[in-house]
Parts: structure tokens; C-alpha cells; sequence
């Protein structure tokens, strides 16, 4: 009975702890995702400007600066749906749940790779084609 008593509160404390470093990671995908989205707004913009003063577009120094900021944001976000992986998994292993994430099917839209039954990626919400 103590043995399965046992099981059961590591499995509680694995969930749990799980819970929070997956809440973490995604609060910090979040801010990424968001950070990135204000850089597009602003090269966006800066774009327009350009095209509305020069009657067309030039690539400048700040518009490869926006760039090389958003591919940094993007590979932080990709980072982050590793870390979240890695602490699914090691849940997995914690509660004897065999149904790994390898042989899943890769999300066409940030890479998170899902259970291999998922229709939809549970990183982003996006259909996972099969």
C-alpha cells in the first residue's frame, strides 16, 4: 500500500511541477511571440515611410536590424517549445506514461513535434498534417 501511496504522490508532484514549468515556458513563448510581432510592426512601418519619401523600397541598416531581431525572437520561441518538450517528456518518464513524443508528427508552423494521434499541435493550435 505504501508503495502505491508513494507512486501516487510523485505522480501528483510531477503533474504539478510539470504545471509550472510549462506555464513558465509559455508565458515566455508569449513575450517572444508578442516581442516579435511589435519588430514586424515597426519594420512594417518603417517600410511604408520609406516608400511613401522615395516613391519605393530600400533595404537599410535598420530594416536589417529588425530582421536579424525578429530571426532572433523566432529562434528564442523555437528554444522554448524544446524546453517545453523536454519537460513533457521527463513527466512521461516520471508518471510511466509510455506514449512518447518521438514519432510524432512535426507542427508545419513552429516545429513543436506532437503525439503521433494529435490532429491539431499543442504548442501553437495548428492542424498537424498527418
Amino acid at each position: 500500500m505504501s508503495g502505491l501511496f508513494n507512486k501516487v504522490v510523485a505522480t501528483v508532484g510531477a503533474n504539478s511541477t510539470a504545471m509550472m514549468e510549462r506555464a513558465k515556458i509559455k508565458t515566455t513563448i508569449s513575450n517572444f511571440e508578442n516581442e516579435r510581432q511589435q519588430l514586424t510592426q515597426l519594420m512594417g512601418q518603417r517600410i511604408y515611410d520609406m516608400y511613401k519619401a522615395q516613391g519605393g523600397i530600400e533595404a537599410d541598416g535598420t530594416i536589417l536590424n529588425f530582421i536579424n531581431e525578429i530571426d532572433r525572437r523566432l529562434e528564442s520561441i523555437a528554444q522554448q517549445y524544446e524546453q517545453l518538450r523536454l519537460v513533457e517528456d521527463n513527466l512521461s518518464l516520471v508518471t510511466g506514461n509510455n506514449q512518447t513524443l518521438s514519432g510524432g508528427a512535426a507542427c508545419g508552423s513552429c516545429g513543436h513535434t506532437n503525439r503521433a494521434e494529435a490532429v491539431f499541435c499543442s504548442g501553437c493550435g495548428a492542424a498537424v498534417n498527418t
